[in-house]
């Protein structure tokens, strides 16, 4: 358990923030003491903090300041991938900061059923979403990116991450975003939205010229995933996860993945536990995408599923 714990939201969005304040307000602190939380606010958000926030709100002018009393003298344990150099050196000009990054990246890898909830339901509108594309009015890349975020937005959702919409030797590139290129016979889209914070991560490859060869393979991707989200039971650490992939994929003709065989999916869209072939992250409690694929000078497949895995049970979500 943390002891002093300080988080900081700026600008943008702060995962461990949301994850131990249940709030999201701009250029604000949390200082969590045990079970006693208090929040730090400027003035143009003490309203709403009071209203949404489930404990002590404190409003500052300057937050340097106002935090001194609260931490002078201790020891603060701080996200130090969220912390400014300039925010941190005034700081430690009366406290010490101890970065434990990732223990708290630790604390967020196993998801409760209310997270699995809010990621399950992401996953679902994304795949209708997905499925949803009109290639009768799409000509280009950017006209399924415009169709995606028209039915998100109009859900009141936002996107995750930015979408990989790719065609033809486009989708030979692993993280291409999109661009104006005029779609051929295979497009590859790779998409997600976020509910209440949670994200969702789906990859569906979708061969329109009929090519049977290109049919084949993502055939194959597909029984990869399902096979490695069967066996997920049977394996510990995140490089079992992706020796089994790249081991399936060899088998079926297939060259090595140039990226993990996923991650980690919550409140950002990558996060614990790693499933590369180096890592030795715990996969029980957490949810996960298994997102086999290959590249070839011409063209390539991504098939992705995001995996609710209890430790006993795989289930797509």
């Amino acid at each position: 358990m943390l002891s002093t714990l300080l988080l900081y939201r700026g600008e943008e969005f702060n995962a461990n923030f949301f994850y131990h304040s249940k709030v999201d307000f701009d250029h604000s602190f949390i200082l969590i003491q045990g079970k006693e939380k208090t929040l730090f606010v400027s003035g143009m958000n003490e309203r709403v903090a009071r209203d949404e926030f489930e404990g002590e709100v404190v409003a500052y002018r300057d937050p340097v300041d106002t935090l001194r009393s609260y931490l002078k003298g201790r020891t603060v344990e701080i996200d130090g991938a969220n912390f400014s150099v300039r925010m941190a050196d005034k700081l430690k000009r009366y406290c010490k900061l101890k970065d434990v990054t990732i223990k708290l990246l630790e604390m967020r890898a196993k998801k409760s059923k209310e997270e699995v909830a809010k990621i399950g339901k992401a996953v679902r509108i994304t795949k209708e979403i997905i499925h949803s594309i009109d290639f009768k009015k799409a000509k280009t890349e950017m006209d399924i990116r415009k169709q995606l975020f028209t039915q998100t937005f109009e859900m009141g959702l936002d996107r995750a991450f930015e979408p990989v919409i790719s065609t033809d030797q486009n989708t030979s590139y692993p993280h291409y975003y999109c661009g104006h290129k005029k779609l051929g016979g295979l497009v590859m889209v790779d998409y997600g939205v976020r509910v209440g914070h949670y994200c969702s991560d789906v990859t569906r490859c979708f061969i329109l010229d009929g090519d049977k060869k290109k049919k084949e393979q993502y055939e194959k991707l597909e029984d990869i995933c399902h096979f490695v989200i069967d066996s997920l039971p049977d394996l510990k650490k995140g490089k079992h996860v992706g020796e089994l992939s790249n081991e399936l994929l060899e088998k079926s003709g297939f060259p090595k993945l140039p990226h993990s065989t996923g991650h980690g999916v919550g409140l950002d869209i990558h996060e614990l536990p790693r499933l590369g072939l180096n890592s030795d992250d715990r996969i029980a409690g957490s949810v996960v995408a298994i997102e086999p694929a290959f590249y070839l000078k011409n063209y390539g497949m991504r098939f992705e599923e995001t995996i609710d895995f209890t430790g006993k049970r795989a289930r797509i979500l």
